[in-house]
């Protein structure tokens, strides 16, 4: 009984501390409206999008951004390849709001 009340309550620790961490995510990430809720999914998926964004934004500037893969990599964590849809544009440099539409598959 004991055990379960402790894993309960770390689990509930852990969960509040993902969840601060996708609130303070979500407030980086630009969207349209300002203040609309993006789900955790939507979050992930559009922060890579923006991260993307940015940086092409110091590409085209003529800056080389330290510690970021070559393009087409998001953070180097997913590189793409034949299989996988160009996923670093982002029309007219705005992030749209996330939308079915707009979901990377």
């Amino acid at each position: 009984m004991t055990r379960r009340i402790f894993t309960n309550t770390r689990e509930r620790w852990r969960q509040q501390n993902v969840n601060s961490a996708f609130a303070k995510l979500r407030k980086l990430i630009p969207t349209h409206p300002p203040d609309k809720k993006l789900s955790k999914n939507e979050t992930l998926r559009l922060a890579m999008r923006y991260i993307n964004f940015l940086v092409n934004v110091l590409r085209e500037q003529g800056l080389q951004p330290t510690g970021v893969a070559a393009q087409g990599d998001i953070l180097g964590l997913f590189p793409q390849g034949p299989q996988l849809p160009d996923r670093t544009l982002i029309g007219d440099y705005q992030v749209p709001s996330p939308s079915p539409s707009h979901c990377i598959p």
